[in-house]
């Protein structure tokens, strides 16, 4: 199929009325109703929605320009932008280590791109413009899921909708005008498989922001470098692409800062989840020793009162 933006509008399309027919035939209550907006709605799930087709479009112009392997590795450099991003928006504080950890990755990214062979600077211009869009996506993601309390199935509801409006208007300029009667007889012939490839897309979307929501955007993109190095993996073996050795050190390099960096941030949240408890309990202690003195004060001064009687 030679339409893939059409191909991703549809699955998105999909989704949508997925979504939409499931809360409205089982009666399921949307909690932030009230507070999706026009105002909302153009200003938080729009940018999801613009960033998401950025995300979608400028990868697959990636893909005409590089080798998967190639691709994969650059996609390392995700968690890296994504850091900055949420640093900048100040959502997260990262220590020395995590920070070392981020420069090792930077690091090896940059060593595997100077072993590419068939380097493209168009293909990893795209590339790199993807994991822009990508990395502001999951922090605006994150921020609707975990600040603004959203669900799963809301965020789901809501955002696909604005996704496939971009996406519209991506393969209205890129794709749809030079179709012809034979993409629609393809559609037919085949639709048992885009039907298939609509679900997968709806259950990737509910996993990936179930993620996000019960963990962060970070965890989220590390899960998919440790995707991304098994894909590596494949594709040198089984599909015979060319990975040079400057690739495979520089791309290790990155796959060892990845572990560091998670390493790092287990522990940080072992640390303030220990922090707050300390806390709480302190909160706890201050709280009753103030009643008891509150107490004793007030016995003294009954006392003191029926003496003067």
């Amino acid at each position: 199929f030679r339409f893939p933006i059409s191909l991703t509008l549809f699955t998105l399309i999909f989704s949508s009325l997925n979504c939409i027919l499931f809360v409205h035939l089982f009666g399921i209550e949307l909690k932030h109703s009230k507070s999706v907006t026009r105002k909302f709605y153009l200003q938080t799930v729009m940018p999801i929605g613009a960033l998401t087709a950025g995300t979608i479009v400028m990868g697959m112009v990636s893909y005409l320009f590089l080798t998967v392997s190639f691709i994969q590795m650059l996609k390392a450099f995700t968690p890296v932008m994504t850091l900055g991003f949420l640093v900048l928006a100040r959502m997260d504080e990262p220590s020395s280590n995590v920070t070392y950890s981020v420069l090792f990755i930077c690091l090896g990214t940059a060593i595997a791109g100077s072993g590419e062979m068939n380097f493209s600077f168009i293909g990893v211009f795209s590339m790199l413009t993807a994991q822009v869009c990508e990395a502001l996506r999951l922090i605006f993601t994150q921020k609707m899921l975990q600040d603004l309390r959203f669900n799963v199935l809301e965020t789901l509801y809501y955002v696909t909708p604005a996704c496939a409006f971009w996406v519209f208007w991506a393969a209205l300029l890129a794709e749809i005008p030079y179709m012809d009667d034979s993409v629609i007889e393809k559609f037919f012939l085949h639709k048992h498989m885009f039907f298939a490839s609509g679900f997968l897309a709806l259950s990737t979307n509910l996993i990936n922001w179930y993620v996000i929501q019960v963990t962060d955007a970070l965890t989220m993109k590390l899960v998919a470098t440790a995707r991304n190095a098994l894909l590596v993996l494949f594709n040198a073996v089984f599909l015979s692409e060319i990975v040079t050795e400057v690739q495979g050190f520089g791309y290790s390099l990155s796959l060892i800062g990845f572990l560091a960096y998670n390493h790092f941030k287990i522990k940080e949240k072992e640390i303030r989840s220990r922090t707050s408890s300390v806390r709480a309990r302190t909160s706890s202690f201050d709280m009753v020793k103030r009643n008891s003195t509150g107490s004793l004060d007030d016995t003294y001064a009954n006392g003191k009162a029926l003496a003067k009687v």
